[in-house]
């Protein structure tokens, strides 16, 4: 990255330690402003040298790490001492915030519930398994739930060699993990993982997946009838006080051709947000944005106050 665009990269960088996974929950932010978290940084240790552990210690998912640190390999250990990126600052979606949002591309989840957002990193359907874009609600949820194999994964399966039970019960071998919150879409469960790996991933028939400490906080604190909306937003934009912020995602493969993945989209996304204000814009990182597609809010414009009239 050169000095200029070094120079726009305006986030709030603290050295990260072997602690726990940081808490999910943040205090809603003004209706004028979408920014939460902190970007922070951490030095890869012997004791979490995959991009799975250091996801589990941080509530990032796989993709998130991959983007954000382009320069490093995470589909292997990673040696010791290799400094990376932690992406756990970011925009809300440009959604009502109420209910549950979920964005596909950026493979995170946010509930909107007493003032407060909680943000949880997910698994999401491989191409052509992707969960459908629009609005449903919970139905209900299940601790130690069964789980009754579709047909699309009891045939894939079969091409494996593998002929799954009818119905699998609850158990360590239940790819559904010990808890399952069903929706109003059929087969589209919200569950816990026995494959922890795949959170940030392309690897469900269409379920999404969280890590077992996530659903353990969400779990309870979900009920029927809560609305639920997936959506599929590449490019966020948001304000957090004077100072206009972009995230980028890579696109869903099957949607490549969203108008907010393009250039000419984000252009137009950054004019409208910034059209009944006087603000400098730095058209050469949203440039940057459009092509590196990081995962990290960056500042593309800041309103100069006092020039209008």
């Amino acid at each position: 990255m050169n000095m200029k665009i070094g120079s726009w990269l305006v986030a709030v960088m603290v050295l990260a330690t072997n602690s726990p996974a940081l808490a999910t929950a943040y205090n809603m932010p003004t209706s004028n402003d979408s920014l939460i978290g902190n970007l922070q940084y951490t030095a890869v240790t012997a004791d979490d040298d995959t991009a799975a552990k250091i996801g589990q210690r941080f509530d990032i998912g796989f993709s998130a790490i991959q983007s954000a640190n382009p320069q490093v390999d995470i589909t292997k250990d990673i040696a010791n001492g290799t400094q990376l990126q932690i992406p756990t600052q970011h925009l809300l979606p440009n959604q009502p915030r109420e209910g549950i949002v979920v964005n596909l591309p950026e493979m995170r989840m946010y509930y909107y519930t007493d003032g407060q957002v909680r943000t949880y990193p997910i698994g999401i359907g491989k191409i052509g398994k992707t969960i459908p874009i629009k609005k449903t609600t919970i139905v209900r949820k299940a601790k130690n739930p069964i789980w009754i194999p579709p047909q699309d994964i009891r045939e894939f399966n079969l091409e494996q060699g593998i002929v799954l039970p009818k119905i699998m019960p609850a158990g360590p071998d239940n790819p559904l993990g010990p808890y399952a919150i069903y929706t109003g879409l059929p087969t589209y469960l919200i569950h816990s993982t026995i494959f922890p790996e795949s959170v940030g991933k392309r690897a469900s028939f269409g379920c999404l997946r969280m890590f077992e400490s996530d659903i353990q906080d969400f779990f309870p604190v979900v009920n029927k009838g809560v609305p639920v909306v997936i959506i599929n937003e590449p490019t966020k934009v948001g304000w957090e006080n004077n100072r206009l912020f972009v995230e980028t995602h890579q696109p869903l493969e099957e949607h490549n051709d969203a108008f907010d993945a393009t250039l000419p989209g984000m252009v137009y996304i950054v004019a409208n947000a910034t059209n009944d204000s006087d603000a400098l814009v730095d058209w050469q990182m949203l440039d940057y944005l459009a092509k590196e597609r990081d995962g990290i809010p960056h500042e593309v414009a800041v309103k100069l106050p006092g020039l209008s009239g």
